[in-house]
């Protein structure tokens, strides 16, 4: 995401919070300096470089070779799963939240229906 649409997304967020509380970044190189910052793990960056070979178009992005940088999924998970401060804080398995009234709640990624298929 370009650093011009990163903060107008940040923008909208900000406006959009009921709360009134600040957007925990305030610009795009916020973002950047809180990634640089951060120092856990040494997941290296890699590059892959592609581009369009498919018929030929009028869409001029479609002729250009594009940079996509990533770091290896496995090497990142492996990281974060070693890490001390995940210990305790990781559900593995599905469940289903109740509040004090029996009212279900939705909280995270392993309260949904899906998990469970």
């Amino acid at each position: 995401m370009s650093a011009g649409n990163i903060d107008k997304l940040l923008d909208i967020w900000a406006k959009s919070n009921k709360n009134r509380e600040d957007p925990p970044f305030k610009s795009h190189e916020h973002i950047y300096e809180t990634i640089d910052a951060t120092r856990h793990g040494d997941a290296p960056w890699k590059c892959l470089a592609i581009s369009y070979n498919g018929e030929p178009s009028h869409h001029s992005w479609q002729m250009g070779e594009w940079e996509v940088f990533y770091c290896d999924t496995d090497v990142v998970l492996t990281q974060m799963l070693d890490n001390p401060d995940f210990n305790g804080q990781i559900d593995y398995a599905a469940y289903i939240g109740l509040d004090k009234s029996g009212k279900r709640y939705w909280s995270d990624f392993m309260s949904g229906n899906f998990v469970y298929q």
